[in-house]
């Protein structure tokens, strides 16, 4: 985990440090939820982006879909 530095003005402190309080937790985990919730969208795209571009420098990790199809046949039942 790295560390980040960010100023915010004294009276927003207060309010997060009180409503840190109140939520049992510290200011650091209400920031972190903050964030994973305003941008959870882009977090997961640059996630998933990321992978891909590992998977194309090292793609023995990886399979086709047929080969994932091949491996899921028999442990999905048909459809109604």
């Amino acid at each position: 985990m790295k560390k980040m530095l960010v100023y915010i003005d004294e009276e927003r402190h207060e309010d997060l440090k009180r409503l840190a309080l109140r939520h049992n937790t510290s200011m650091a985990d209400l920031i972190r939820f903050a964030i994973e919730e305003t941008f959870e969208d882009d977090l997961d795209l640059m996630r998933v982006e990321r992978r891909l571009e590992e998977a194309a420098v090292d793609p023995s990790g990886t399979m086709s879909w047929e080969e994932y199809k091949a491996s899921r046949a028999g442990r999905i039942p048909a459809s109604a």
